[in-house]
């Protein structure tokens, strides 16, 4: 692997290449926080705050708090059905974003299930 080479090899896993996965990771994350706070996908912010955490396999994952402008604030269960969703995406109405959930999210039983 040379100096300048930016880019995994064949057969690499994300482990063997912990700095992409960081550059990634970083930039996503700046996608995300210029979405929700910059571009006000759910309204105005008035306040952030976010933290990074790391799993046991070295994987991070961020929880964020935002404040919201008086007015902009979701108050109701239906308000938060709007944005929220805790169902995996119907495979013949949004095949892709289905793949990418299956792919991606479900993970084996936590705790004393696991």
């Amino acid at each position: 692997m040379g100096g300048g080479h930016k880019q995994s090899e064949p057969g690499q896993t994300p482990q063997d290449r912990p700095d992409l996965v960081s550059r990634m990771y970083r930039a996503k994350l700046r996608h995300l926080k210029d979405l929700l706070i910059k571009q006000k996908y759910f309204g105005e912010v008035v306040a952030y705050v976010h933290v990074t955490e790391f799993q046991k396999r070295g994987l991070s994952h961020d929880h964020i708090l935002l404040i919201m402008k008086k007015g902009r604030k979701l108050t109701s269960p239906d308000d938060y059905d709007k944005y929220i969703s805790a169902e995996i995406p119907n495979k013949d109405k949004y095949p892709v974003l289905h793949n990418l959930v299956i792919k991606h999210m479900p993970h084996g039983p936590c705790g004393a299930l696991n």
